[in-house]
Protein backbone atom coordinates (compact mmCIF):
# COMPACT_ATOMS: atom_id res chain seq x y z
CA UNK A 1 0.00 0.00 0.00
CA UNK A 2 1.41 3.05 -0.98
CA UNK A 3 1.32 6.10 1.37
CA UNK A 4 1.54 9.57 -0.47
CA UNK A 5 2.33 12.91 1.71
CA UNK A 6 -0.01 15.55 1.81
CA UNK A 7 0.07 18.67 0.31
CA UNK A 8 -0.63 20.54 3.79
CA UNK A 9 2.23 18.35 5.37
CA UNK A 10 4.83 19.71 2.67
CA UNK A 11 7.09 22.26 3.86
CA UNK A 12 7.15 25.87 2.16
CA UNK A 13 10.19 27.50 0.90
CA UNK A 14 8.91 30.57 2.71
CA UNK A 15 8.66 28.71 6.26
CA UNK A 16 12.33 28.38 6.71
CA UNK A 17 13.71 29.04 9.97
CA UNK A 18 16.48 31.60 10.43
CA UNK A 19 20.18 30.26 10.29
CA UNK A 20 22.91 30.27 13.33
CA UNK A 21 24.56 32.98 11.47
CA UNK A 22 21.71 35.03 11.43
CA UNK A 23 20.65 34.59 14.85
CA UNK A 24 24.20 35.53 15.85
CA UNK A 25 23.98 38.99 13.29
CA UNK A 26 20.56 39.60 14.94
CA UNK A 27 21.87 39.12 18.07
CA UNK A 28 24.97 41.58 17.17
CA UNK A 29 23.04 44.34 15.98
CA UNK A 30 20.94 44.16 19.29
CA UNK A 31 23.50 44.28 21.46
CA UNK A 32 24.99 47.29 19.54
CA UNK A 33 21.78 49.47 19.80
CA UNK A 34 21.38 48.60 23.62
CA UNK A 35 24.99 49.93 24.24
CA UNK A 36 24.24 53.26 21.75
CA UNK A 37 21.09 53.65 24.07
CA UNK A 38 23.69 53.28 27.30
CA UNK A 39 26.52 55.47 25.96
CA UNK A 40 23.63 58.04 25.45
CA UNK A 41 22.06 57.59 28.62
CA UNK A 42 25.12 58.09 30.80
CA UNK A 43 26.48 60.78 28.68
CA UNK A 44 23.30 62.26 29.75
CA UNK A 45 22.95 61.49 32.94
CA UNK A 46 26.96 62.93 33.37
CA UNK A 47 25.88 65.74 31.62
CA UNK A 48 22.55 66.77 33.88
CA UNK A 49 25.17 66.13 37.04
CA UNK A 50 28.05 68.04 35.81
CA UNK A 51 25.25 71.04 35.10
CA UNK A 52 23.19 70.41 38.81
CA UNK A 53 26.50 70.58 40.53
CA UNK A 54 27.33 74.05 38.51
CA UNK A 55 23.86 75.15 38.98
CA UNK A 56 24.55 74.59 43.01
CA UNK A 57 28.27 76.00 42.97
CA UNK A 58 26.76 79.40 41.04
CA UNK A 59 24.01 79.93 44.03
CA UNK A 60 26.57 79.73 45.98
CA UNK A 61 28.54 82.47 45.51
CA UNK A 62 26.01 84.92 44.79
CA UNK A 63 24.74 83.79 48.50
CA UNK A 64 27.84 84.33 49.98
CA UNK A 65 29.00 87.61 48.41
CA UNK A 66 25.68 88.80 48.83
CA UNK A 67 25.78 88.30 52.69
CA UNK A 68 29.60 89.12 53.04
CA UNK A 69 29.47 92.59 50.55
CA UNK A 70 26.53 93.25 52.75
CA UNK A 71 28.96 93.25 55.99
CA UNK A 72 31.88 94.52 54.77
CA UNK A 73 30.19 97.44 53.19
CA UNK A 74 28.19 98.12 56.49
CA UNK A 75 31.43 97.58 58.37
CA UNK A 76 32.72 100.26 61.01
CA UNK A 77 29.61 102.22 60.78
CA UNK A 78 27.89 103.74 63.33
CA UNK A 79 24.83 104.61 62.27
CA UNK A 80 25.42 108.23 61.92
CA UNK A 81 27.36 109.81 59.90
CA UNK A 82 31.32 109.77 60.55
CA UNK A 83 32.32 112.38 58.82
CA UNK A 84 34.06 110.69 56.01
CA UNK A 85 37.43 110.92 55.69
CA UNK A 86 37.32 114.40 56.57
CA UNK A 87 37.10 113.47 60.85
CA UNK A 88 37.24 109.88 60.76
CA UNK A 89 38.13 110.74 64.43
CA UNK A 90 34.29 109.96 65.00
CA UNK A 91 34.49 106.98 63.96
CA UNK A 92 37.51 106.18 66.26
CA UNK A 93 35.33 107.49 69.67
CA UNK A 94 33.51 104.68 70.12
CA UNK A 95 33.30 102.92 73.66
CA UNK A 96 32.12 99.64 74.77
CA UNK A 97 30.45 99.40 78.13
CA UNK A 98 29.64 95.64 78.21
CA UNK A 99 31.41 93.55 80.60
CA UNK A 100 32.88 91.81 77.69
CA UNK A 101 34.88 94.70 76.57
CA UNK A 102 36.66 95.48 80.19
CA UNK A 103 38.76 92.86 80.70
CA UNK A 104 42.33 93.02 80.32
CA UNK A 105 42.15 91.10 76.54
CA UNK A 106 38.26 91.89 75.58
CA UNK A 107 36.30 89.48 73.81
CA UNK A 108 36.92 89.92 69.95
CA UNK A 109 32.42 90.91 69.34
CA UNK A 110 32.31 93.06 72.59
CA UNK A 111 34.39 95.88 71.15
CA UNK A 112 33.68 98.30 67.42
CA UNK A 113 37.69 98.46 67.41
CA UNK A 114 38.77 99.57 63.72
CA UNK A 115 35.33 97.91 61.86
CA UNK A 116 37.57 95.45 60.32
CA UNK A 117 40.51 93.58 60.99
CA UNK A 118 41.73 90.30 58.50
CA UNK A 119 44.21 87.77 59.55
CA UNK A 120 46.32 85.78 56.93
CA UNK A 121 46.70 82.13 56.97
CA UNK A 122 49.16 82.18 59.19
CA UNK A 123 47.29 84.67 61.61
CA UNK A 124 45.43 83.05 64.62
CA UNK A 125 42.17 84.83 65.00
CA UNK A 126 40.25 85.06 68.60
CA UNK A 127 36.73 84.09 67.15
CA UNK A 128 37.61 80.65 66.44
CA UNK A 129 40.92 78.26 66.62
CA UNK A 130 42.20 76.63 64.14
CA UNK A 131 41.83 72.60 64.02
CA UNK A 132 40.01 69.26 62.66
CA UNK A 133 37.05 69.45 64.63
CA UNK A 134 33.98 70.49 62.83
CA UNK A 135 33.39 74.27 63.03
CA UNK A 136 37.03 74.86 63.17
CA UNK A 137 39.27 76.84 60.88
CA UNK A 138 41.07 75.40 57.94
CA UNK A 139 44.56 75.80 58.16
CA UNK A 140 46.10 78.30 55.17
CA UNK A 141 42.92 80.66 54.88
CA UNK A 142 42.51 83.95 55.50
CA UNK A 143 39.59 85.13 58.14
CA UNK A 144 38.06 88.17 58.70
CA UNK A 145 36.46 90.34 61.35
CA UNK A 146 33.85 93.12 60.75
CA UNK A 147 31.78 94.81 63.73
CA UNK A 148 29.10 98.08 63.42
CA UNK A 149 25.68 99.19 63.40
CA UNK A 150 23.22 96.99 61.47
CA UNK A 151 20.24 98.13 59.60
CA UNK A 152 18.97 101.78 59.44
CA UNK A 153 18.59 102.22 62.96
CA UNK A 154 16.05 104.55 64.79
CA UNK A 155 15.61 108.06 65.51
CA UNK A 156 16.17 108.93 69.21
CA UNK A 157 13.39 111.18 70.60
CA UNK A 158 14.70 111.53 73.83
CA UNK A 159 17.50 110.34 76.37
CA UNK A 160 17.65 110.36 80.25
CA UNK A 161 20.58 109.86 82.11
CA UNK A 162 18.65 109.46 85.32
CA UNK A 163 15.93 106.67 84.22
CA UNK A 164 19.22 105.27 82.19
CA UNK A 165 16.42 104.88 78.93
CA UNK A 166 16.10 106.34 75.54
CA UNK A 167 12.85 107.21 73.61
CA UNK A 168 12.80 106.13 70.18
CA UNK A 169 10.72 107.32 67.11
CA UNK A 170 8.55 103.82 67.11
CA UNK A 171 6.97 101.59 69.06
CA UNK A 172 7.83 98.63 66.32
CA UNK A 173 11.58 98.54 66.94
CA UNK A 174 11.75 95.00 67.20
CA UNK A 175 14.62 95.24 69.51
CA UNK A 176 14.39 93.14 72.65
CA UNK A 177 15.82 92.98 75.87
CA UNK A 178 19.32 91.31 75.49
CA UNK A 179 20.21 92.78 72.36
CA UNK A 180 23.48 94.44 72.05
CA UNK A 181 22.47 98.05 71.01
CA UNK A 182 24.93 101.04 69.18
CA UNK A 183 23.93 104.61 70.04
CA UNK A 184 25.76 107.36 68.45
CA UNK A 185 25.44 111.07 67.86
CA UNK A 186 27.55 113.68 65.74
CA UNK A 187 30.21 113.18 68.36
CA UNK A 188 30.60 109.78 69.32
CA UNK A 189 29.16 106.26 69.57
CA UNK A 190 28.57 103.53 72.94
CA UNK A 191 27.93 99.69 72.53
CA UNK A 192 25.72 98.78 74.70
CA UNK A 193 23.26 95.83 76.27
CA UNK A 194 19.58 97.05 76.21
CA UNK A 195 18.13 95.59 79.56
CA UNK A 196 14.42 95.76 78.43
CA UNK A 197 12.23 97.37 75.69
CA UNK A 198 8.92 98.60 75.93
CA UNK A 199 7.13 100.09 73.23
CA UNK A 200 8.97 102.86 72.50
CA UNK A 201 11.42 103.05 75.63
CA UNK A 202 14.57 100.86 75.15
CA UNK A 203 16.52 101.06 78.83
CA UNK A 204 19.91 99.79 80.10
CA UNK A 205 21.19 98.80 83.40
CA UNK A 206 24.48 96.83 85.42
CA UNK A 207 24.12 93.28 84.97
CA UNK A 208 26.03 90.19 85.12
CA UNK A 209 27.36 88.30 82.47
CA UNK A 210 29.78 89.17 79.32
CA UNK A 211 26.72 90.96 77.40
CA UNK A 212 25.81 92.99 80.14
CA UNK A 213 26.67 96.15 81.27
CA UNK A 214 29.58 97.65 83.98
CA UNK A 215 27.83 100.59 84.00
CA UNK A 216 25.57 103.26 83.21
CA UNK A 217 27.84 106.10 82.05
CA UNK A 218 28.30 106.14 78.34
CA UNK A 219 30.70 109.15 77.81
CA UNK A 220 33.61 108.10 76.01
CA UNK A 221 35.99 108.39 78.63
CA UNK A 222 39.67 106.68 78.04
CA UNK A 223 41.86 105.55 80.39
CA UNK A 224 39.40 103.74 82.96
CA UNK A 225 38.26 100.26 81.79
CA UNK A 226 34.47 101.14 82.41
CA UNK A 227 33.49 104.89 81.47
CA UNK A 228 32.30 106.90 84.49
CA UNK A 229 31.74 110.33 83.12
CA UNK A 230 28.21 110.65 82.05
CA UNK A 231 27.27 111.92 78.60
CA UNK A 232 23.58 113.08 76.82
CA UNK A 233 22.64 111.81 73.19
CA UNK A 234 20.98 115.05 71.72
CA UNK A 235 17.76 114.15 70.98
CA UNK A 236 16.41 114.24 67.05
CA UNK A 237 20.45 114.12 65.82
CA UNK A 238 21.40 110.83 67.40
CA UNK A 239 20.21 107.02 66.08
CA UNK A 240 20.35 103.95 67.85
CA UNK A 241 20.98 100.46 66.24
CA UNK A 242 21.60 96.76 66.47
CA UNK A 243 25.54 96.20 67.02
CA UNK A 244 26.97 93.53 65.32
CA UNK A 245 30.16 91.93 65.24
CA UNK A 246 30.74 88.91 62.69
CA UNK A 247 34.36 86.86 62.06
CA UNK A 248 34.17 85.20 58.79
CA UNK A 249 36.08 82.14 58.05
CA UNK A 250 36.81 78.61 56.03
CA UNK A 251 35.84 75.53 58.34
CA UNK A 252 35.42 71.92 58.54
CA UNK A 253 31.85 71.42 57.50
CA UNK A 254 29.54 68.49 59.06
CA UNK A 255 30.17 66.55 55.69
CA UNK A 256 34.04 66.44 56.09
CA UNK A 257 34.69 68.72 53.42
CA UNK A 258 35.57 72.60 53.52
CA UNK A 259 32.66 75.42 54.31
CA UNK A 260 32.02 78.71 54.74
CA UNK A 261 31.11 79.59 58.38
CA UNK A 262 30.59 82.67 60.48
CA UNK A 263 30.61 83.47 64.20
CA UNK A 264 28.22 86.57 65.16
CA UNK A 265 28.78 87.98 68.57
CA UNK A 266 29.25 85.53 71.38
CA UNK A 267 27.53 82.75 69.50
CA UNK A 268 28.69 79.80 67.96
CA UNK A 269 30.01 79.42 64.44
CA UNK A 270 27.01 78.91 61.82
CA UNK A 271 27.95 77.09 58.43
CA UNK A 272 26.85 79.09 56.06
CA UNK A 273 27.82 78.05 52.20
CA UNK A 274 29.20 74.37 52.29
CA UNK A 275 31.83 73.77 49.23
CA UNK A 276 33.52 77.25 49.95
CA UNK A 277 37.26 75.34 50.24
CA UNK A 278 39.33 78.72 50.40
CA UNK A 279 39.26 82.26 51.19
CA UNK A 280 42.06 84.60 50.32
CA UNK A 281 41.18 88.28 50.78
CA UNK A 282 43.93 91.78 50.53
CA UNK A 283 43.30 95.25 51.69
CA UNK A 284 43.46 98.70 50.27
CA UNK A 285 44.43 101.63 52.40
CA UNK A 286 44.01 105.11 52.08
CA UNK A 287 46.79 106.77 50.04
CA UNK A 288 47.69 103.26 48.43
CA UNK A 289 47.10 102.14 44.96
CA UNK A 290 47.85 98.53 45.57
CA UNK A 291 46.07 95.63 47.44
CA UNK A 292 48.03 94.02 50.01
CA UNK A 293 47.97 91.09 52.15
CA UNK A 294 46.69 92.02 56.48
CA UNK A 295 49.99 91.31 58.02
CA UNK A 296 51.15 94.10 55.87
CA UNK A 297 48.28 96.50 56.95
CA UNK A 298 49.64 99.24 59.25
CA UNK A 299 46.17 100.95 60.41
CA UNK A 300 43.20 98.93 59.93
CA UNK A 301 41.04 102.29 60.08
CA UNK A 302 42.53 103.49 57.08
CA UNK A 303 41.45 100.72 54.80
CA UNK A 304 38.59 101.46 52.21
CA UNK A 305 38.09 98.57 50.37
CA UNK A 306 38.49 94.83 50.44
CA UNK A 307 39.38 92.61 47.54
CA UNK A 308 37.53 88.82 48.32
CA UNK A 309 38.42 86.10 46.48
CA UNK A 310 36.37 82.16 47.25
CA UNK A 311 37.31 79.01 45.64
CA UNK A 312 34.56 76.87 45.11
CA UNK A 313 33.95 72.98 44.86
CA UNK A 314 31.15 70.96 43.50
CA UNK A 315 29.35 69.10 46.21
CA UNK A 316 29.86 65.76 44.03
CA UNK A 317 32.74 63.91 42.78
CA UNK A 318 33.07 62.49 39.97
CA UNK A 319 31.82 65.50 37.79
CA UNK A 320 34.69 66.94 36.19
CA UNK A 321 36.47 66.08 32.87
CA UNK A 322 39.48 65.28 35.19
CA UNK A 323 41.14 62.71 34.85
CA UNK A 324 42.85 62.59 38.57
CA UNK A 325 41.67 63.27 42.04
CA UNK A 326 38.11 62.90 42.83
CA UNK A 327 37.27 65.16 39.88
CA UNK A 328 35.01 67.53 41.78
CA UNK A 329 34.30 70.58 39.64
CA UNK A 330 36.16 73.81 40.90
CA UNK A 331 36.41 77.62 40.56
CA UNK A 332 37.59 80.68 42.34
CA UNK A 333 35.74 84.49 42.07
CA UNK A 334 36.57 87.39 43.00
CA UNK A 335 34.77 90.82 44.17
CA UNK A 336 36.10 93.78 45.26
CA UNK A 337 33.82 95.61 48.04
CA UNK A 338 34.37 98.83 48.89
CA UNK A 339 33.63 100.24 52.70
CA UNK A 340 30.53 102.43 52.74
CA UNK A 341 31.63 104.16 55.64
CA UNK A 342 35.12 104.99 54.89
CA UNK A 343 34.02 106.84 51.32
CA UNK A 344 34.78 110.29 51.01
Amino acid sequence: MTHRSSPLMMPSPHQRGHTLIELMIALVLGLVLVGSVFVVFMGSRMSFNTSDNLSRMQDSARIVFALMSREIREASGTGCGNGGRADNDIARRNRSVLNAAQSATPSWWSLMGTGIQGFDASQVTPAVAIGTAVGQRRSNTDALHLAGAYGAGFSVELHSGTTNQFKLNTTQSGLAANDVLIVCDYRQSTVFNASSVSGDRVAYAVGAGGRKNCGTALAYDTGVACPTGSYFYDPLISRLSRFGASAWYIGNGSSGRPSLFRVFLDGGPEEIAAGVTDMQITYLADGSTAYVDASAVTDWASVSSVRLTLSFESADAAVSTATTGDRRLTTATTSTIALRNRMP
